[in-house]
């Protein structure tokens, strides 16, 4: 596609390669594009510029923009994972009643991601897919679609003690007593399957993906 042509993989590849070896960046979660810019040179911002221009329903996606919004001012943390305030308490509560239940629990694999860090993440699963864009469209939101990106609607990816979804597989966490739980129970807490089988939002199955209201 032409409008794709300014996805140059060594650009990419270079980015990646400075969001990997910086230390510095221990809050990628919540980075700002000004900051993110800052570890950029010129033809690296431009090519996230030029890819944020891109209208993602061209490529299969039918969910809604949420908007370029700014970090939660009120935030609740786990080790490198964040979450505003009120999502944090309500998935504290479910869990211990996951545990009292069931004595299981789960673990939060990714809370709130700022647009900055879905850009980057972006990227980065496309050179995990060989730079097959509109494989990566299904399997990743752009920046400002991403529920990951909206407090108000702020999403949860679940992951088990054992480490599943660590593949990202919907056959793993789907099996799991955790997601038999969440299915019968979560909406008691405020909690949603964003993206069921055969969603309308054109993103594949992803049964770890819990939004907090809405």
């Amino acid at each position: 596609m032409k409008e794709l042509k300014f996805l140059d993989k060594k650009t990419i590849n270079s980015i990646l390669g400075k969001m990997g070896k910086s230390r510095k960046i221990k809050d990628l979660r919540i980075i700002s594009f000004p900051r993110l810019y800052n570890y950029l040179n010129k033809k690296e911002i431009e090519l996230i510029e030029n890819f944020l221009k891109l209208n993602p329903g061209k490529y299969g996606f039918k969910g809604k923009f949420f908007g370029i919004k700014k970090a939660p001012k009120n935030l609740g943390t786990i080790k490198e994972q964040y979450l505003p305030k009120p999502v944090y308490l309500a998935f504290r509560r479910m869990n211990k009643a996951l545990e009292d239940e069931t004595g299981r629990k789960l673990l939060i694999d990714s809370g709130y991601r700022s647009p900055a860090c879905q850009t980057v993440l972006f990227l980065r699963s496309l050179k995990l897919h060989k730079f097959n864009f509109s494989k990566t469209a299904k399997r990743i939101a752009f920046p400002g679609y991403s529920e990951h990106g909206n407090p108000e609607r702020q999403a949860i990816d679940f992951i088990t003690v054992e480490g599943v979804p660590s593949d990202k597989k919907p056959s793993g966490f789907e099996k799991t007593k955790e997601f038999k739980w969440l299915m019968k129970n979560a909406d008691r807490f405020g909690f949603y399957l964003s993206y069921p089988k055969n969603n309308k939002d054109g993103i594949i199955y992803e049964p770890w993906h819990w939004r907090f209201g809405g």
